[in-house]
């Protein structure tokens, strides 16, 4: 049964609100622990008992990390690598050119500065070279150095990485794309998401597992009492990493993110950035997903990643804002491309995007270092998986995709793999990339649909969006949203609560950016509610919101908005029904 009576909102989606016997548990909690009933709820869907909420909401590291050397070659690895210090060799570090890998990069160097080791860093041309370690960079790296670490990248690179095995260098791979075998030339491989992996430990990203392997360093190297290193000032880095690879912010990951959070204005770079664009008060992981982390793709989209590594390492002003100059331009130049891009990609979708199972785009040239953030542009507005393939003048594909929960794309490109539609391909169960022949696209179309029929068994008519449940404007306070945001981090896997504020009219509405609304909603009396759409021009949510009286229901996340030192709430629109007062 639908939720207000909404079996079908302006965006397509069943409106599921929480039931009797969940709200009876929620009702519980919320006298025991004296918190909101909404709170409460998230409490419930978390499947959190009262005695588990302290914990919860101050998770600590030490209290959640795994013992390093139950990682499959964690040792091995670690103790090349200090073989390498002890005996001065020289070290270098391949790394990919996304946040993830730019940062996994910086962990590493930062680590060794305390031992006056400078790696050298190569981190690849996204346009010329691609992903992760090629055969030539790998020999060339190789020739110089004795030791190689590759850093978010190399599971699936044998290829490339026998180019260095050839000039008698060792290869240490930290990574967590989901790999089936260890490559035959690798020292060693250290992955949570390699197939003879045991633990529990698949949602790190690969930061994540650097700092697991900085610990098991840092343990061994403590056995001889040589330096004295505090892993905790490297966690502002490694939250930044999570956040921005959207990795699951379950477990460890949490006290990653709650943990760098509380330190992450105390690096000279960060904070430079944060002041910069009026971000350093009540910092949270959305401004860090939507303002921090995009800028520093920006350099690997558009140029290199070189420079995000630069920029995270240094720690004289003078380099970091030159650095973040740099950045800051080639973000206002991905912003521009970014618009060009989506409307072609838009026009160039094959076949019914409304009846089709997912979405497929090509278009000639793009930027290959875009075509992801089409791709869950796309995602987003379509609520199906998406898949963005530009063509070069060679006529081969490079494509991006981006999933929907309950859809695993690794299980897809494993499809696509055994029918040799794909040139070569890799990725996580949400996100993945591919090259292809430009003849095969409609072959990887319809293998693509084939198994999402096979994934979903039936077809979906209509998506849920699951919701907390009813709140009026009059109880929508700051402390109610503060109190609720104790319970994030929030992010994949752990979603902000949504909630609905019934039978609203719209009062006041207005474009902003270009592709944003702002608005404000008012129930009966005085009460009013200010609000935010995000890209909302030119969609069903977008008309809505434009029409002056318009009364609706308001699907919604809290949020607080600070202006000048007045704090008051206000809400992030998620969705939107037709109110019966319609």
């Amino acid at each position: 049964m639908s939720f207000l009576g909404v079996n079908k909102s302006l965006t397509n989606r069943c409106w599921s609100g929480p039931t009797d016997k969940t709200l009876e548990k929620a009702a519980s909690i919320s006298k025991e622990l004296s918190i909101s009933i909404l709170s409460a709820l998230q409490l419930v869907k978390l499947n959190l008992e009262t005695e588990g909420y302290d914990k919860y909401i101050n998770p600590k590291v030490r209290d959640l990390m795994p013992d390093p050397k139950s990682f499959l070659d964690m040792n091995k690895g670690a103790k090349r690598l200090l073989a390498a210090i002890e005996k001065k060799e020289k070290i270098a570090i391949f790394a990919d050119y996304d946040v993830d890998g730019t940062v996994s990069a910086s962990l590493i160097t930062i680590w060794l500065k305390n031992f006056s080791i400078t790696p050298t860093v190569y981190i690849p041309d996204r346009e010329k070279e691609g992903f992760g370690p090629n055969y030539p960079a790998m020999k060339k790296l190789a020739q110089k150095n004795s030791l190689i670490i590759c850093v978010d990248c190399g599971s699936d690179s044998d290829i490339a990485i026998k180019g260095a095995s050839e000039e008698k260098t060792d290869v240490i791979i930290i990574d967590h794309h989901r790999t089936e075998k260890k490559p035959d030339n690798a020292f060693a491989l250290i992955n949570p998401n390699q197939m003879d992996e045991s633990n529990f430990y698949s949602y790190l990203c690969a930061a994540g597992v650097v700092f697991l392997f900085l610990v098991h360093l840092t343990t061994l190297q403590k056995e001889k009492k040589t330096h004295k290193i505090n892993l905790l000032d490297y966690l502002d880095l490694v939250g930044l990493a999570t956040i921005a690879d959207v990795s699951p912010l379950v477990g460890l990951n949490r006290a990653f993110v709650t943990q760098g959070l509380k330190i992450f204005k105390k690096r000279p770079c960060l904070k430079k950035l944060l002041e910069k664009h009026n971000l350093e008060k009540n910092l949270t992981e959305e401004k860090i997903a939507f303002q921090v982390a995009p800028r520093l793709n920006a350099s690997g989209r558009l140029n290199t990643g070189l420079l995000s590594y630069q920029f995270l390492i240094a720690t004289d002003h003078k380099t970091i804002d030159e650095v973040l100059k740099k950045i800051e331009n080639l973000n206002l130049q991905r912003k521009e491309l970014e618009k060009i891009i989506f409307d072609a990609a838009n026009k160039n979708i094959i076949g019914d995007p409304v009846n089709n199972s997912h979405i497929v785009s090509r278009g000639k040239n793009w930027h290959k270092g875009l075509i992801g953030i089409i791709a869950a542009r796309l995602k987003e507005n379509f609520n199906k998986p998406a898949t963005v393939i530009t063509i070069d003048n060679e006529n081969i594909g490079h494509g991006s995709i981006r999933s929907v929960e309950g859809v695993d794309l690794t299980i897809i490109l494993s499809e696509l793999k055994n029918k040799n539609i794909l040139l070569s391909g890799g990725g996580h169960k949400m996100a993945a990339g591919f090259t292809i022949d430009s003849l095969m696209i409609d072959e990887f179309n319809q293998i693509f649909s084939n198994c999402l029929k096979d994934q979903l068994k039936s077809k979906i008519e209509i998506e849920k969006l699951d919701l907390h449940g009813l709140i009026g404007i009059d109880t929508i306070d700051t402390n109610l949203v503060e109190e609720l945001h104790l319970l994030g981090p929030f992010g994949s896997k752990v979603p902000v609560p949504i909630v609905v504020v019934p039978n609203c009219s719209v009062v006041f509405s207005k474009i902003i950016g270009g592709s944003h609304i702002i608005c404000k909603f008012q129930r009966k009396g005085n009460e009013s509610l200010d609000g935010v759409c995000f890209n909302a021009v030119n969609n069903m949510l977008g008309e809505a919101l434009l029409k002056k009286n318009n009364q609706l229901h308001v699907a919604c996340q809290l949020m607080v908005d600070d202006w000048q030192g007045i704090k008051k709430p206000k809400i992030k629109i998620v969705d939107l029904a037709p109110s019966q007062n319609n």
